[in-house]
């Protein structure tokens, strides 16, 4: 079932790569991360203080083996089988809300696309995606009407989804700024920059601020970041999230990051977490990207790269990450910056696998390392 989420085009480009190996990471991209990660604020609390503190809140965080600041919980599900048929009146959610549904998240109105119209308040209903794929089972909090008209407010109370990652951001720990939901292959890209304070840090494609945030906890708040994003509205909204984390060696800048050399700045660390085609965020009820987009956004990622080769003193570092599983997108962007200068260097943190017909760099499959699809290459300017 797993196969009609992924384009022929796109199968048929996975098998090229990963042989009999990719029917196993389709079904895994088709899923939530068994594993769901959490990173904890060292500037605020300690990762003994914030379990204790995630447990009297009712969680069950585990300890990352890999990494000190990080935490994880344990994926539930899935808690019914593909070919359940409950045969209740059909709420159809687009197909952002349908992959928050599918893994515990409730359904609000924004998010539906049709509701059958006999549907009242407190009825039993089934939530299904654009395609007819069941995500989860719960109790309307509108009638059909309502959920279809309505711009806001929750629409289903979902109490069956079909897996459970738990719900962080109504805890009291998160509105502290104790820790911050992200995944373990971002976390990792973060230490293998290996940021200090007395360095100029860029991140060319901030916002959110995920690894932003945590390279300012790596430095403890000093030293200088220069944070970097074309969108005003997500920088706001970034600007929002350092304040809660209590970062405050950040400096944002609103600007189109391929146009980076402008600013006349030589930076010593660049993070460049690539726009990519985003194939290895999980879960992924359907893909609709074919390899004409791996190819297209592999050239558009080019701009990136030589701005950030551009703004890096000599002897300067270079790390370049994406969410991505493609070749092109990954090592033989890798290889076009060798071919500019730049040496491949060893990264102290490795967790995953090398990459494709490339040592030093680092690959996250979802199958093997119960990740996102993730890609790390460190490179020093020489």
């Amino acid at each position: 079932m797993y196969l009609e989420a992924f384009p022929e085009e796109l199968r048929e480009y996975y098998r090229g790569l990963f042989g009999s190996e990719a029917e196993e990471i389709m079904s895994s991209l088709r899923t939530p991360v068994e594993k769901y990660y959490i990173r904890v604020n060292t500037l605020k609390t300690s990762r003994s203080k914030l379990i204790q503190i995630l447990r009297r809140e009712g969680l069950k965080p585990k300890r990352s083996p890999h990494l000190k600041e990080g935490i994880y919980f344990e994926r539930k599900g899935p808690n019914f089988p593909d070919d359940f048929d409950p045969a209740l009146p059909v709420v159809r959610a687009n197909k952002f809300a349908s992959e928050s549904v599918y893994q515990g998240a409730m359904l609000y109105a924004p998010g539906v696309l049709h509701a059958d119209k006999r549907i009242k308040p407190g009825d039993k209903v089934e939530i299904r995606d654009p395609r007819g794929l069941l995500v989860g089972i719960g109790i309307a909090k509108m009638s059909g009407k309502e959920m279809i008209i309505s711009n806001r407010g929750l629409a289903v109370e979902v109490t069956l989804p079909k897996f459970k990652l738990p719900s962080l951001s109504e805890l009291e720990s998160f509105k502290e700024g104790l820790f911050y939901a992200q995944s373990l292959p971002s976390m990792v890209t973060a230490r293998v920059l290996e940021p200090s304070e007395e360095e100029l840090i860029i991140d060319m494609t901030a916002a959110p601020g995920g690894k932003t945030s945590h390279i300012a906890q790596l430095m403890q708040n000093r030293g200088e970041i220069m944070a970097i994003d074309k969108s005003r509205n997500r920088l706001k909204k970034m600007e929002k999230e350092l304040k809660r984390l209590g970062v405050k060696n950040v400096k944002l800048i609103h600007m189109d990051s391929r146009k980076l050399p402008e600013l006349g700045i030589e930076a010593d660390r660049i993070l460049l977490d690539a726009p990519c085609t985003a194939l290895g965020i999980r879960p992924k009820l359907w893909e609709m990207r074919t390899p004409k987009d791996i190819f297209s956004t592999a050239r558009y990622q080019k701009h990136f790269i030589n701005a950030a080769i551009k703004s890096l003193r000599k002897g300067g570092v270079l790390v370049y990450s994406t969410c991505t599983l493609s070749y092109e997108e990954n090592e033989a962007n890798v290889k076009y910056m060798l071919d500019k200068g730049l040496k491949l260097e060893e990264q102290k943190l490795f967790i995953g696998s090398h990459g494709i017909d490339m040592g030093k760099v680092q690959r996250f499959y979802p199958n093997r390392h119960l990740t996102q699809g993730f890609f790390i290459a460190k490179l020093r300017k020489v």
